[in-house]
């Protein structure tokens, strides 16, 4: 584990697995590299992963400021620098995924190949009404507050994984990562970021082959956005050659409801597409 000073704030970050080629790993709002706990092993047989936290959130600086995708996405360059890897795979979870779009459209040239998981490229009208909701609760109740977790687990997941045993027991798991890795004014201005953002200008100038992922069961940023917003499918039709991958029955955390097939999923795209090339 390590850290780097990248843009005026210290970005935490750990290189660690088998593979030859490295996998940026980009975590969502609010869940940091927590959001890969349930895939990272699955992954670092394969590949070298680089875990890091965004600045704002787990392990990283965390200054109050305006952010932005494109912000996180200078920094995922600066970090590259820092450690050495001219080009990366790169696997964006949510924010994550949003992230993952900027970075891939305003530095193509740094990504081998791309995977978006449950992205969005712009809000639509319920979209913005979630991250306002989640906002006040956050504001409300602080990070680590019943009411926050209880709306992102049932925006989040799928209504049968919350019926099932693990699923009962997911909204504390969520309190303690809201509150590890986050604070409220992060928070909020991540809400306002994804809320005000618009990252359609970038998906056409994505060069890496690309697979976009979305749960068939996802309601909050789901295959189709209302007609102002620009959802999975949209990024899939819209950067070039990208594939688009619904897993059936998953909500918004596939990572979190069936990661041994998302990460298989992941696996033998960047396989398939290395043995094509």
């Amino acid at each position: 584990m390590a850290e780097a000073q990248i843009n005026g704030a210290t970005i935490w970050y750990d290189v660690h697995g088998e593979g030859t080629d490295h996998l940026l790993q980009i975590g969502g709002a609010g869940f940091a590299h927590e959001n890969f706990g349930f895939v990272t092993p699955l992954m670092t047989p394969h590949f070298k992963v680089i875990e890091f936290d965004l600045r704002g959130y787990g392990l990283s600086e965390r200054p109050e400021q305006h952010y932005t995708m494109e912000t996180w996405a200078d920094d995922i360059a600066g970090l590259l620098d820092h450690i050495g890897v001219e080009r990366s795979h790169v696997h964006g979870t949510s924010m994550g995924g949003m992230v993952g779009l900027a970075f891939a459209g305003k530095y193509p040239d740094r990504v081998d190949r791309l995977i978006l998981d449950c992205p969005s490229a712009k809000s639509d009208y319920m979209a913005r009404a979630h991250w306002e909701i989640w906002k006040k609760l956050a504001e409300s109740y602080g990070m680590g507050g019943e009411p926050l977790a209880l709306e992102i687990a049932t925006k989040c997941l799928s209504r049968a994984f919350l019926d099932t045993e693990q699923g009962r027991g997911v909204v504390p798991v969520i309190q303690g990562v809201l509150e590890r890795n986050c604070s409220v004014p992060i928070f909020a201005g991540a809400c306002d970021a994804m809320a005000t953002m618009d990252l359609r200008p970038w998906a056409p100038k994505v060069t890496a082959p690309t697979m976009v992922m979305v749960g068939s069961e996802d309601c909050l940023t789901p295959i189709d956005a209302g007609p102002d917003g620009a959802g999975a499918r949209w990024i899939a039709e819209t950067i070039p050659g990208a594939e688009l991958y619904i897993v059936d029955g998953s909500g918004h955390t596939n990572l979190m409801e069936l990661p041994e097939l998302s990460a298989q999923v992941v696996i033998e795209f960047l396989q398939r597409v290395a043995s094509r090339a």
